[in-house]
């Protein structure tokens, strides 16, 4: 429970919301966004290719001169200095991931990172983060993220991969055409948004959601095309 102070001569008041608030869930778009990541071990070479996939440009700051990053050296948005971490580093920086073994530098990033206003993740280091990297599975365009607030990182990828197993790889070409019945829907019916709704009502019914879920691929097909008809009717 939350206690409230009231005004002046008002009292107190309770309220029933936990003291510890959640997490706001979002879809973060990174495309041409500059991101910093400090560091050269898996890790840092883990989230500078999750990084690239969505994107964004990424420059990298390790100290070792022997780090590698194998094929990510020649992406055309990645960058690397061999060097320690500097504040200046996060001029322009949308997002920075700290991903070193180094607690001075951590501390350095997080604290840099929060003055400027720059979303700031440290690896493993929940108290330095103000957003967690969810555990991620992805079929296309659909993107499915689990957070456990950083509490389990490994609960969370034992669930994000139960979840994947129930995901086939005919779902992310599935999605695009769905996407593509939603444009139909919506050129087909313009100015009338309830018709709009019912027909893509038909097109996602519970029953073909389980024919999808089960990979039954054939009753879809013949699902889509009989939809498309009715459409032009």
């Amino acid at each position: 429970m939350v206690i409230v102070k009231g005004k002046k001569g008002q009292g107190e008041a309770t309220v029933g919301c936990e003291v510890s608030p959640g997490l706001y869930p979002i879809a973060l778009k990174l495309e041409l966004r500059s991101c910093l990541v400090v560091g050269g071990g898996i890790i840092a070479r883990q989230k500078t290719r999750e990084l690239l996939h969505c994107g964004a440009f990424v420059h990298v700051v390790a100290a070792d001169g022997q780090v590698d990053f194998g094929d990510i050296e020649a992406h055309p948005r990645f960058t690397r200095s061999t060097r320690p971490f500097r504040s200046r580093d996060l001029e322009g920086v949308f997002l920075v991931i700290a991903a070193t073994d180094d607690a001075a530098t951590q501390v350095n990033v997080a604290r840099s990172a929060e003055e400027r206003g720059i979303l700031c993740n440290v690896a493993d280091v929940n108290p330095l983060c103000n957003f967690y990297a969810p555990a991620v599975v992805r079929r296309g365009s659909l993107t499915v993220a689990v957070s456990t607030e950083g509490k389990s990182p490994l609960f969370a990828v034992a669930l994000r991969d139960r979840i994947g197993t129930l995901l086939g790889p005919h779902i992310g070409p599935t999605l695009d055409r769905l996407g593509e019945g939603r444009a139909m829907a919506r050129a087909r019916f313009p100015d009338e948004p309830d018709r709009r709704r019912q027909s893509l009502d038909r097109l996602l019914t519970r029953q073909i959601f389980g024919a999808l879920m089960e990979g039954r691929l054939d009753h879809f097909e013949a699902h889509w095309e009989a939809w498309k008809k009715s459409l032009r009717e």
